[in-house]
């Protein structure tokens, strides 16, 4: 007669405390990931996200100034590190412009640095 193969079986165990609750006052909440018991989880998730944005505006750093003076948009900005250095930005219409962040005002205009786009200033 053949013997019996060995059977393993594993158990899930869980202590009473985990479904009481802690001994702060909160309980454990399982979340049930199907659509049909939350229909408003996208709702939901949307006003958090739209209050996260709103947090993180009221805490940004402030608006200093704006840079205003070129005729069509900016495409690329450098700066060297030292305290002194001029802003250098360069424009969709080829056209470069050296800022005084100081006096916060536009110091050199080169209007045709380029034929096409600015795409990088270094």
């Amino acid at each position: 007669m053949a013997q019996p193969a060995d059977v393993k079986i594993k158990v899930l165990q869980r202590s009473r405390q985990q479904f009481q609750g802690s001994t702060g006052g909160l309980t454990r909440c399982f979340r049930n990931p199907d659509p049909r018991l939350h229909p408003f989880e996208r709702t939901r998730e949307y006003q958090r996200a739209l209050v996260a944005v709103k947090m993180q505006k009221m805490f940004a750093k402030p608006f200093v100034a704006a840079l205003s003076g070129h005729m069509d948009s900016v495409k690329c900005v450098a700066i060297a590190r030292h305290p002194s250095a001029p802003l250098i930005s360069g424009s969709c219409d080829g056209e470069l412009r050296l800022w005084n962040l100081q006096n916060l005002e536009c110091g050199t205009v080169v209007t045709h640095a380029h034929e096409g786009f600015v795409r990088d200033v270094t």
